[in-house]
């Protein structure tokens, strides 16, 4: 993907939400919303209680029923945050790291008023920078724990049974 330069550079974009998403361009991210199938709340292997989820290293999947500008780019400021402080190997991170051993982070839409994690502060303060009128950009965040064993093939391998606090 090639992101489009503007002349004022992301900032000057005219939306935070412009500004978020350039600002992923930018950082050689990819943003994309989620198949419809992957929300689905009738389906019982679903992230039909996520915002959107991280996985490691560059893709942000957003939920499509984000339909607020608001809400999307302060779901969208967090998942660029976690994105650029999760690691897989704990051996590998450092104070306010996000660990996450399967390679992802799933952020939910429950708002944290006071965030006390790096990445939380992180997302609010980008949130600010890029024009957002907020408090907090932070959501509580969790790993999904699949089911199976890598390379296991099965009807339930590698789909998500359990979750675990991020943090």
């Amino acid at each position: 993907m090639t992101a489009i330069k503007h002349a004022g550079g992301v900032l000057s974009l005219p939306t935070p939400l412009a500004r978020l998403y350039g600002l992923a361009l930018e950082t050689g991210m990819r943003v994309t919303d989620g198949c419809p199938q992957l929300w689905d709340a009738r389906d019982e292997e679903n992230f039909s209680d996520a915002a959107a989820i991280v996985s490691f290293p560059d893709t942000i999947c957003l939920n499509p029923g984000l339909d607020d500008d608001d809400l999307r780019a302060d779901v969208l400021a967090m998942a660029l945050s976690v994105a650029a402080m999760m690691v897989c190997d704990e051996s590998a991170a450092l104070p306010g790291d996000v660990v996450a051993p399967g390679g992802f982070v799933v952020i939910t839409p429950d708002r944290v008023r006071e965030p006390d994690h790096p990445a939380g502060r992180f997302a609010t303060m980008v949130a600010q920078r890029c024009g957002r009128d907020t408090a907090s950009a932070a959501f509580d965040c969790y790993l999904p724990v699949f089911s199976g064993e890598p390379g296991l093939l099965g009807p339930t391998a590698g789909l998500p049974v359990s979750r675990r606090p991020a943090w």
